[in-house]
């Protein structure tokens, strides 16, 4: 049962700020634009740097750069990007087109030559926690880990371990290696590691290595946790027919990954990303289990319109919420950080269908998110906000 307001889960990248040095004026607009949604409910921020392997690479040098989410529909690859920008022009531009993509991720570009660091970014998170003191909020802070490489460079995944991260995602269109298999063994590496400073111990299982790495990252950073992106730890994206053939070895690895991520983060956040299915099927064709949904605090229910069977959703919704233990966090589409479709625009059928949904399904559901930036680094057009927190508040307070 629900009596309180519903939590906003915001997702926020550094395309909002114009120096990436003086994050405060990206802030402070961030807070301004959205006071209305974050009023009087449970705040969490999910700050999005990139695909997580700023933490995975992560040794406790400061100083030591990283890339970051700073583009429009990466992917790597020699001559992807004129393959890709030619195609984009010939479908979509002359040719009319409104497929998935490449009109949905558009064009390739970069939208920042600002270099990165691990002292920046702690001041990107020093001033949201600034930012929601003065306004008297008490938010929430979680780091974004993508078990993929899709919104950037991914140097662990890519470069250091492609032994545990063979699997592929699409990104935007294109089908590329790097998704992280959690139950595979490491070979040895020799780096400095900041959970493991004298290098990884050969065999060492890939989720082991992630949650330790996690949990440093986030006490180093005084974070209060992480969001789990893209149904990290199952392999095979967002469709049971991707999923590798189920083991009782696969299973029981995904479980200690879960668990072990809950003992590195202790009371700290984890929230997760799911796979856009129910809990069931989650179960049959992932081999997730009761024990790793026990070790979550949030799920949430994955509705991006570029990817959801839409007849999933409700009884998705309904599915976690009958887990009866993570708080269930309903996805809402606006805008992509990271390609360039917006939702209310281009698909209104879903945008419609979403906020339906929440409507209908309230008594299941704890909390909303979406993504406060496009991959313009824009915030979201008030006049959308407005509507959907419209229905959002219609369901505040409720006891439900």
């Amino acid at each position: 049962m629900r009596d309180i307001a519903l939590e906003a889960l915001l997702w926020l990248t550094p395309k909002i700020f114009d120096d990436l040095a003086d994050p405060e004026p990206g802030v402070e607009a961030f807070f301004d634009h959205h006071a209305e949604w974050l009023a009087g409910r449970p705040v969490t921020i999910a700050f999005c740097a990139g695909n997580g392997d700023h933490i995975l690479n992560y040794s406790g040098e400061k100083s030591a750069t990283f890339d970051w989410a700073r583009y429009n529909c990466y992917a790597a690859g020699d001559g992807v990007i004129r393959r890709h920008n030619l195609d984009w022009l010939s479908r979509v531009r002359e040719g009319g087109e409104r497929s998935d993509n490449p009109y949905s991720a558009g064009p390739m570009f970069v939208l920042s030559e600002q270099e990165m660091d691990y002292h920046l970014l702690a001041g990107i998170y020093a001033a949201i926690r600034a930012a929601a003191a003065r306004r008297g909020l008490s938010v929430r802070l979680l780091e974004y880990l993508e078990p993929g490489p899709e919104f950037c460079r991914s140097e662990w995944k890519t470069q250091r371990h492609p032994e545990v991260a063979a699997a592929t995602a699409d990104a935007g269109g294109h089908i590329v290696p790097g998704v992280i298999d959690v139950t595979l063994p490491l070979a040895a590496d020799p780096r400095a590691y900041a959970a493991y400073p004298d290098g990884i111990p050969e065999g060492l299982a890939a989720g082991d290595f992630v949650a330790a790495q996690t949990g440093a990252f986030v006490r180093d950073f005084d974070l209060d946790g992480v969001l789990l992106g893209n149904q990290f730890g199952l392999v095979g994206f967002w469709r049971p027919s991707n999923a590798p053939p189920l083991t009782a070895a696969r299973i029981e690895g995904i479980t200690r990954f879960f668990a072990q991520m809950r003992a590195e983060l202790g009371v700290g956040l984890i929230y997760w990303m799911d796979t856009y299915w129910p809990a069931d099927v989650e179960r049959s064709a992932w081999g997730m289990s009761d024990e790793a949904y026990a070790n979550l605090d949030a799920v949430l229910v994955s509705t991006f319109a570029v990817i959801v069977e839409r007849t999933q959703i409700v009884p998705n919704v309904r599915s976690k919420a009958a887990l009866n233990g993570p708080r269930v966090i309903f996805g809402l589409d606006f805008v992509d950080p990271w390609y360039w479709y917006r939702t209310h625009l281009d698909d209104r059928r879903t945008y419609r269908y979403q906020r339906e949904v929440l409507a209908a399904e309230a008594g299941s559901i704890d909390g909303v998110s979406y993504f406060a930036n496009d991959t313009f680094g824009h915030f979201v057009p008030r006049r959308w906000l407005d509507e959907t927190l419209t229905v959002v508040r219609s369901f505040d307070n409720a006891k439900v």
